[in-house]
């Protein structure tokens, strides 16, 4: 059920009520930027304020982080920093350098600057405490690599270089350059990481795959190999059965050679006796 237009007696007290109306949505949204939804991080931060349903892609796109068109602005300020034509001020490169939050929810966009207060001895004490008690509560690795641990040494090194800035801004400037220069190397490192990891595994798939080829040459063959043996035995049991029938064969025909060697000789001895007794029948 939509809330009733409220009536006005006259133009004083439908003023006040307006008056009252934006206070109230003033400290509504100051509420909902204390309330929202932000991930915590060791760089300090201002308060985010919501950006009015007027606000067109255009500026949202320029709050927007541009690398290149920050790093121009930033050696801009170096070469030409005495340049008294050459005008910029201290938070302008503290946004270049640390680009300011654009958070989007329920369709409403917040926009959050890093602060540019006065910073003292007191805040670095207070960065150590928080780099210390973030580590221990996140469960970051004290050695080797650890997204973690690494993510909170970043935001405490852009929180030092916001610190820096606001004390001397070229020696910001130049710090930023260097961590710019560190991320740059860090990246290589990790894709060059990457490529070798990639190129492992396709190696290592290649390996498997040979090895697999090599193992079914290896069955395959100890398969012949095996065939081929069966295939010796049997010949070799093949060759036994037949010296074992020759043998046979020759021990048959020995006999049967020596009978008759045997009864030639009788025959022969019969022979002779017949001849002797003719010739001695016709001597007498």
């Amino acid at each position: 059920m939509s809330q009733e237009t409220p009536q006005f007696k006259n133009k004083s007290e439908k003023l006040d009520y307006i008056k009252e109306e934006i206070a109230e949505s003033a400290r509504l949204n100051l509420q909902r930027a204390q309330n929202i939804t932000l991930i915590s991080s060791l760089v300090k931060y201002d308060t985010p304020f919501l950006l009015s349903s007027s606000a067109n892609k255009k500026t949202i796109d320029d709050l927007k982080q541009n690398e290149e068109q920050n790093q121009a602005f930033l050696r801009e300020i170096i070469e030409n920093g005495g340049n008294k034509d050459f005008t910029y001020s201290v938070k302008d490169a503290l946004n270049k350098i640390l680009p300011p939050k654009i958070i989007t929810e329920n369709e409403k966009t917040w926009v959050q600057y890093v602060t540019s207060c006065p910073v003292t001895k007191i805040e670095v004490v207070n960065l150590q405490e928080g780099l210390d008690q973030k580590l221990l509560t996140e469960k970051a690795r004290e050695t080797g690599i650890c997204p973690i641990r690494e993510k909170l040494y970043d935001e405490c090194f852009s929180e030092l270089i916001r610190q820096v800035t606001l004390n001397c801004l070229e020696r910001g400037i130049l710090l930023n350059r260097i961590k710019k220069e560190t991320e740059m190397t860090v990246t290589s490192y990790q894709n060059l990481y990457e490529s070798s990891v990639a190129y492992g595994i396709r190696t290592l798939l290649l390996a498997e795959e040979e090895k697999k080829k090599l193992n079914d040459d290896i069955e395959r063959v100890e398969s012949e190999c095996d065939v081929l043996e069966s295939e010796i035995n049997d010949i070799i049991n093949e060759i036994e059965e037949m010296k074992k029938k020759d043998d046979e064969r020759r021990e048959v025909e020995k006999n049967q050679h020596e009978e008759e060697i045997l009864e030639g000789r009788k025959k022969a001895n019969a022979f002779k006796e017949k001849l002797k007794e003719k010739l001695t029948f016709h001597g007498k």
